[in-house]
């Protein structure tokens, strides 16, 4: 690496930059899991009651809500709190209310689901069951977009993988090419170690060890170069929202293990490949 320090460095900032786009693809979707998981935990159903329901109505629908596996816990609202809560929401605004009854909101039951039971099957089921029960108005949820939450996260998954595939094989291919250039430079010094009955595996050490190398470097490299992004312009651009709750995760340790053992195995895959195959045509 050494004698060749120019084509060295060349692959190493090419996988570099690949991993550095693999890394930007991993943090993107980190944080849209994270942004999902965490309105998911915030999902509830909301029934609403008519104005005749009786309390008997309601124990029947409680007694059914508790009996449910994805239910965790209920919490009723009388008329006069939704008001008072829709005012709260308003805020400054709250004065378009003034004038209006106290019963100009319906009753409702909030229905908060597990943690580990917030899909769309068991909201699915628990709607299917709650909404032919006596004293049921309409209910309120937010189903449609969890649907297209989990189908956008589902695309973005497939992006992230197919664009990483993509990235690996060119990565995989530049790292060979390095290899196959050394050992091309090196031909006459691998015959005579041939010759004097150097084995396969001899040979073959110093330029997997190279091709580790260079894929570790640039793993290295690629998660310097984004923790000093996210540190020298997502955390002062963050900064500047105040009062907003935003936050974005950086990836952390695991992201750096990841892009340094990628790169490393990356290297290694490929240099294999390319001394095994020459050594076999040497052979030939």
């Amino acid at each position: 690496m050494r004698e060749n320090r120019a084509v060295a460095a060349l692959t190493v900032m090419t996988t570099m930059i690949s991993l550095i786009l693999f890394g930007a693809l991993w943090i993107v979707q980190v944080n849209v899991s994270y942004l999902i998981e965490n309105w998911r935990e915030r999902f509830q159903i909301e029934i609403f009651f008519k104005e005749d329901t009786t309390p008997a109505q309601k124990a029947a629908i409680r007694a059914l809500l508790i009996k449910h596996e994805a239910v965790d816990r209920i919490a009723e609202r009388s008329a006069t709190e939704a008001l008072k809560s829709f005012r709260v929401q308003l805020g400054p605004n709250a004065d378009i209310l003034d004038g209006l009854g106290k019963e100009v909101l319906p009753p409702s039951m909030q229905v908060i689901l597990r943690p580990d039971s917030r899909t769309t099957a068991n909201i699915e089921s628990l709607m299917a069951r709650v909404r032919l029960m006596p004293g049921v108005e309409r209910l309120r949820n937010d189903l449609v977009w969890l649907r297209r939450l989990e189908g956008a996260i589902w695309l973005l998954r497939l992006a992230v993988w197919t664009v990483s595939v993509l990235l690996g094989l060119g990565v995989l291919f530049i790292i060979a090419n390095t290899i196959r250039l050394t050992l091309f430079a090196r031909r006459d010094d691998i015959a005579i170690m041939h010759l004097v009955g150097a084995t396969d595996g001899f040979i073959r050490t110093p330029y997997v060890t190279e091709g580790v190398l260079c894929g570790a470097l640039g793993g290295a490299m690629a998660y310097a170069v984004l923790l000093m992004v996210y540190h020298a312009i997502f955390l002062p651009m963050l900064s500047g929202f105040s009062g907003v709750d935003i936050s974005i995760q950086p990836g952390g340790w695991p992201l750096g293990f990841i892009l340094l053992g990628t790169g490393a195995s990356l290297g290694f895959l490929g240099s294999s490949l390319t001394v095994g195959h020459y050594l076999r045509k040497q052979r030939e």
